[in-house]
């Protein structure tokens, strides 16, 4: 009965051994049987352990980095900050660190990531009759909103009020939109009035002076014709 119990037992004793020889601590990285010691960040395996050695590494160079420690044996690639997506470089790879890039100027993250950016946009313009309401940062985009009123806007940071001809003693020409000011001319009608009551003023001045004439000349006469009668008498 022992002997069967034994027996019975063997396989799993195995398996508990299996188990624990498959386990590797957190520091460790496993190798075929080996549970190896990992490599600092900015390091990778040169040469794993052995039954007898520990890992040999080695430090990344040219344009490559580890960030974590590691069992790889060959270091990652740096990111490059693409400008045809709205990147420029924040902060340099390192052995130990990605690079880390950032929006352009004028441009706002659209794929944020722990430390930078992965993709970036323009920021919006503003259409004709829209004033910029909040500008643009490196995370949001620019916010737009329409004029009110007698109000305008060609893409400036605040609606204008249209211009008010008849203080500038002009004549309204076009009447202002949202996205167009008023056009102002010459008071046309203003001077033909002024020629008008020009005119007016030299007819009176004429006819006045044609009647004064005309009296006058009727008074001489009527003076001459009574002075001949009398001394026909």
């Amino acid at each position: 009965m022992e002997r069967f119990m034994w027996i019975i037992c063997l396989p799993i004793n195995l398996i508990l051994n299996i188990k624990s020889s498959s386990a590797c601590g957190p520091a460790e990285y496993r190798i075929h049987d080996e549970c190896c010691p990992m490599c600092a960040p900015g390091n990778h395996v040169y040469k794993h352990c052995t039954e007898f050695t520990s890992t040999s590494c080695a430090p990344c160079i040219g344009s490559t980095y580890i960030d974590q420690p590691n069992g790889l044996p060959a270091c990652l690639s740096c990111t490059t900050c693409d400008p045809g997506f709205g990147l420029m470089v924040k902060q340099s790879c390192r052995p130990s660190s990605d690079t880390v890039c950032e929006p352009l100027e004028g441009f706002y993250c659209t794929e944020p990531t722990k430390d930078g950016c992965k993709a970036a946009q323009s920021h919006s313009s503003c259409k004709p009759g829209q004033y910029i309401r909040q500008n643009g940062t490196k995370s949001t985009d620019t916010v737009c909103s329409n004029c009110t009123g007698e109000t305008y806007s060609d893409g400036f940071t605040s609606c204008q009020p249209h211009t008010q001809c008849d203080t500038l003693n002009l004549q309204e020409i076009k009447p202002g939109t949202f996205k167009s000011n008023s056009e102002c001319g010459p008071q046309t009608s203003s001077h033909i009035g002024g020629i008008v009551s020009a005119l007016l003023v030299l007819i009176v001045i004429i006819g006045t002076t044609i009647f004064i004439v005309v009296g006058r000349n009727r008074i001489n006469r009527n003076s001459d014709r009574s002075a001949v009668e009398m001394h026909s008498v």
